[in-house]
């Protein structure tokens, strides 16, 4: 589900957001009060990815070039709007993923996450009552949008059609999108890859660390 505010919120009156000082300008910034926007955020991330971030990030060899294009793209400093991570399982890329959506959500900009198969999951289950276009729409408006494990298993026709749908529409509209893989490029539909080629608008990293895991221990 999308990250919600609090309707009753009485910080900022169930809007989400509230107008704060920064040096010479004001900013919107999401809300802090308990149950409001941030929770929100932190119950939808759930688990680890709650407390994971750049700041805690473990900067191994192997994730130079995916953490350099992660932070500039979750800055809003990137020259680029999409974003492809791939790689071996365990080198710390849904870490970076979660670092992205909290630094995105933190600058008061619209950011939804979601895992490849509850993506596809939800576009099925919405078949039932008509609601597909309806819930892909909703992927394709969203400000900021991060898949994370996107694997060659959701390679169907259908799976692969939205999936071309949902990233069509974003790359038209310059949409910041990220992509997380554990596979590599080989294995991946051509159709996948497609928007990623566009040296212009995209980034592809090989993030080839070590079990990431191992090093956190």
């Amino acid at each position: 589900m999308p990250f919600r505010p609090n309707p009753d919120c009485p910080a900022c009156n169930g809007f989400g957001f509230l107008s704060v000082r920064d040096g010479n300008r004001t900013r919107a910034a999401p809300c802090r009060a308990a149950g409001c926007l941030v929770d929100s955020v932190r119950h939808s991330m759930g688990g680890e990815a709650v407390h994971q971030s750049f700041d805690n990030f473990k900067r191994v060899k192997g994730t130079e070039k995916s953490l350099k294009h992660a932070r500039a793209l979750a800055s809003g400093e990137a020259d680029f709007v999409f974003l492809l991570i791939y790689g071996p399982t365990g080198g710390g890329k849904s870490h970076l993923c979660n670092s992205i959506v909290k630094q995105v959500s933190e600058r008061g900009l619209q950011v939804r996450t979601i895992m490849a198969a509850d993506l596809f999951a939800q576009l099925k289950e919405a078949m039932k009552d008509h609601r597909t276009d309806a819930l892909l729409r909703g992927f394709k408006e969203v400000y900021f949008l991060a898949i994370d494990d996107y694997g060659v298993e959701y390679n169907s026709e259908w799976e692969l059609a939205k999936f071309d749908e949902l990233m069509t529409s974003r790359y038209a509209m310059g949409l910041p999108t990220v992509v997380i893989t554990n596979k590599d490029l080989s294995y991946l539909p051509e159709r996948v890859l497609s928007r990623f080629h566009d040296r212009v608008m995209s980034r592809m990293c090989h993030n080839d660390a070590a079990d990431y895991r191992e090093t956190k221990r």
